[in-house]
């Protein structure tokens, strides 16, 4: 007897069409500065300038030299994103978009596996609310993150799976493409830090979600992790350290400068409960939270076979293609490394 598919549709993580009507960037908010000092936030429907041009045209001539071919979907924005990744040095294009291949070509990334949902359903990671200018807030739980429980597959898996439900129905093209992450240390000391597991985030997120992030706050930090970042931000770069904040809970204040009070939970500061039930990911502008459709999806997929809504697993001939590709980069990359 052939399974029920279920859908999972996440569009009722939109956010409403007038708040987004009412989003409106400075050009320092979209790029700034220049040439291979340039940052970025915003990467469709907006001009590239012309140092970005040369940079996108110098990564397209490596693609092809290398005769590589690029994932059908592929749009400027991913070649841009590449060279941003790739630090507009021509030397590091390859393995930057050979590690992104090799990422999207694991279906799990991609899929709600039971192991992934199991993962999301603790609350290591999760979403609530919106900032001012309705960029999406994601809260990791380090209280929870353990790699005995789940490996460091898992964490790449899970992650990659959720931050791309994220990216896909709360980002608007040109208006809100970043996202705010809150970070709870929950105090745990140097020993008990895992270093290992925000690694492995970081990595995630730097070459496949390259330019999501707009801020990072660190809450309620252990006397030695403050200590430890005194000393880092003492030395690190001014731009990096201007997206990252340390907060102890006596200072929860500041994030509403930028996040609403009616969007952040009590244990933040805010004005809403904290949060229970972490998947599905919810909207809490929504009556609910929830739409009845994917609460019904989603108790539903205990015993049916699972599909993506507009997403196509890729075929097991395109596996092999890719899988081709990487080896002939991986060639290419050693004899270039001869020279």
């Amino acid at each position: 007897m052939q399974q029920q598919q279920v859908v999972l549709n996440f569009e009722y993580l939109k956010p409403a069409q007038y708040l987004v009507d009412a989003i409106v960037h400075d050009q320092q908010y979209i790029k700034r500065k220049e040439r291979s000092k340039s940052q970025r936030r915003i990467w469709e429907n907006v001009p590239y300038d012309a140092y970005e041009k040369e940079k996108m045209a110098d990564f397209m001539k490596i693609v092809a030299k290398n005769k590589i071919q690029l994932p059908a979907d592929w749009q400027d924005c991913d070649t841009l994103k590449m060279v941003y990744c790739g630090k507009f040095k021509d030397k590091n294009y390859l393995k930057v978009l050979q590690s992104h291949l090799v990422w999207r070509s694991v279906p799990n990334n991609f899929q709600p596996t039971d192991i992934n949902i199991a993962f999301l359903q603790k609350g290591i990671v999760y979403t609530f609310g919106r900032d001012k200018q309705q960029r999406p807030i994601i809260i990791m739980n380090l209280e929870l993150v353990n790699l005995k429980q789940f490996s460091e597959e898992v964490y790449i898996n899970a992650l990659s799976y959720y931050f791309g439900i994220i990216k896909k129905n709360c980002f608007i093209p040109g208006k809100i493409e970043n996202w705010v992450f809150i970070m709870d240390t929950k105090k745990l000391g140097l020993s008990k830090f895992p270093f290992k597991a925000i690694q492995i985030a970081t990595k995630t997120m730097q070459v496949n979600f390259c330019g999501c992030l707009d801020k990072l706050y660190l809450l309620n930090p252990s006397s030695s992790l403050n200590f430890s970042w005194k000393m880092v931000s003492a030395v690190a770069d001014a731009d990096t350290m201007e997206k990252i904040q340390m907060l102890k809970p006596n200072e929860y204040a500041k994030i509403q400068e930028r996040i609403p009070a009616n969007q952040l939970e009590e244990q933040y500061g805010g004005k809403v409960a904290n949060l229970t039930k972490f998947w599905p990911p919810i909207n809490i502008e929504i009556p609910g939270g929830y739409t009845e459709e994917i609460l019904k999806a989603v108790e539903s997929m205990k015993t049916a076979e699972i599909v993506i809504q507009k997403e196509v697993p890729a075929s097991e001939e395109d596996e092999l293609k890719l899988q081709e590709q990487m080896a002939k980069m991986q060639i290419k990359k050693e004899d270039d490394d001869d020279d």
